[in-house]
C-alpha cells in the first residue's frame, strides 16, 4: 500500500511540472499606441519655396486623422478608427496619438487627415480602392465660363491638403505589454503658384482661373493619380505685384492652388483660362497654351507657373472717378432731433 502511494505522488509531480511548462507566464497583450507624425515643414509653396510673400499661403492644421486597417491582402477593411490626440514636436510638426488593439499579425494600414470640407474618400472597402477626389463646380460657373478650349473638360474644386500614411506591411509581433507604432503621414496633394502679368488691373474686381490637363482623382492607397481621366481645376485669382518684373508695371494676377497633380501623358490641352469681370459687369478672358510654361524650370523643379504673356484688360468706358453719368446717392449730414413716442 504504501508503494502504491509513493508511485501516485510521483506521477502527481510530472503532470504539475508538465503543466508549468506549457503554460504562457504572461498573456500576449494586443494594446498598441498609435503614434502619426504629420511631415508639413518641406511642402513647396506653402511652407518652403514661396515665390511671392504677399500672397497668403494656405496654413493646415488637423484635429482628427481617420485610420484604417485591412487584411494582409488589402481585400477586407478589417476595423476603423480615429485620432484627435494632438501635440506639437520640436520640429514644428503635428503628432495625433491614439489606443488602437491589434492582435499580432500582418496587416495593411492607411491613415489620413479627415477633416477636409473640399476632400472626399470613397471606395475604403479595399485597399486599391480608396481613392480622394472633389465635387464638380455647379451648372452656375459652367455657364460664367465660355472658354471653347475647356469644351471637353469636367471641372473641379481644388483639394484641400491630404497627408497620408501608407503602409501596406505592417507586421504586429506577439507582445506581452503594449506596444508603440510610429508613422509619418506625408502630402500627396501638389501645390502650385499660378502668375500672369496684367495691365489696368486696378479695373479688375475679381478674377478666376481654369487650368486643364490635370489628374481629378488619387487612389491614395498606392498613391497613383488618375492618368485616363484628364480634368480641369477652378482656382481664384488675386490682384498682387511682382518685384521680379523689370519695368514700372509690376501688376499680376496670381494665387496659390492644390492638385492631385498633372496627367503626364495628356495632350496639349494644358490650358488656362482667366475671366476678370470689370466693375461694369463685363467679362475679359484670355486663353493660354500652358504646354512650354510646365516644361520651364521653375515648374518642374519649384512649382512655379510664370506666364510671360501680359494680359491687358479693357478700359472701362465709365472708369471709376470720371463722372460718366450714372446714380450716385449722397447722404447730408445727420442731424440730432429729440422726440417724444407716446406709448398707449
Amino acid at each position: 500500500m504504501r508503494r502504491v502511494i509513493t508511485i501516485l505522488s510521483l506521477l502527481c509531480c510530472l503532470v504539475s511540472v508538465g503543466g508549468c511548462h506549457r503554460r504562457p507566464l504572461l498573456e500576449p497583450d494586443n494594446r498598441a499606441v498609435l503614434q502619426i507624425k504629420i511631415q508639413c515643414q518641406e511642402i513647396r509653396n506653402v511652407t518652403t519655396g514661396i515665390y511671392n510673400e504677399k500672397v497668403p499661403t494656405p496654413e493646415f492644421h488637423t484635429d482628427v486623422m481617420r485610420v484604417l486597417f485591412y487584411n494582409e491582402a488589402g481585400t477586407h477593411l478589417l476595423s476603423e478608427g480615429f485620432l484627435s490626440d494632438k501635440h506639437i514636436d520640436e520640429e514644428g510638426n503635428q503628432v495625433m496619438t491614439g489606443n488602437v488593439m491589434l492582435a499580432h499579425g500582418n496587416y495593411r494600414m492607411l491613415a489620413y487627415n479627415f477633416d477636409t470640407p473640399s476632400t472626399f474618400i470613397r471606395g475604403e472597402e479595399q485597399w486599391d480602392g480608396i481613392t480622394a477626389y472633389t465635387q464638380e463646380i455647379p451648372d452656375s460657373k459652367y455657364r460664367s465660363l465660355n472658354s471653347r478650349a475647356l469644351a471637353d473638360e469636367r471641372i473641379y474644386y481644388e483639394p484641400d491638403q491630404l497627408f497620408v500614411v501608407s503602409e501596406p506591411n505592417l507586421k504586429i509581433d506577439a507582445h506581452s505589454d503594449i506596444t508603440t507604432i510610429s508613422v509619418e503621414a506625408k502630402p500627396i496633394v501638389e501645390t502650385y503658384y499660378i502668375q500672369i502679368r496684367v495691365e489696368n488691373v486696378e479695373y479688375a474686381s475679381s478674377a478666376v482661373a481654369v487650368l486643364s490637363g490635370l489628374s481629378a482623382t488619387n487612389a491614395i492607397g498606392e498613391n497613383t493619380r488618375n492618368g485616363e481621366e484628364s480634368s480641369a481645376l477652378y482656382i481664384e485669382l488675386h490682384k498682387s505685384t511682382d518685384e521680379n518684373i523689370e519695368g514700372e508695371n509690376k501688376d499680376v494676377l496670381c494665387g496659390v492652388f492644390n492638385t492631385f497633380g498633372r496627367v503626364e501623358d495628356a495632350p496639349s490641352n494644358l490650358y488656362i483660362t482667366m475671366q476678370a469681370m470689370t466693375r461694369e459687369g463685363e467679362y475679359a478672358e484670355k486663353t493660354i497654351d500652358m504646354t512650354s510654361v510646365f516644361l520651364t524650370e521653375d515648374a518642374r523643379e519649384r512649382h512655379w507657373l510664370l506666364i510671360e504673356d501680359v494680359w491687358e484688360l479693357p478700359v472701362p468706358i465709365n472708369p471709376p472717378g470720371g463722372g460718366g453719368g450714372g446714380f450716385n446717392p449722397e447722404v447730408d449730414d445727420w442731424i440730432d432731433e429729440e422726440v417724444v413716442v407716446p406709448i398707449s
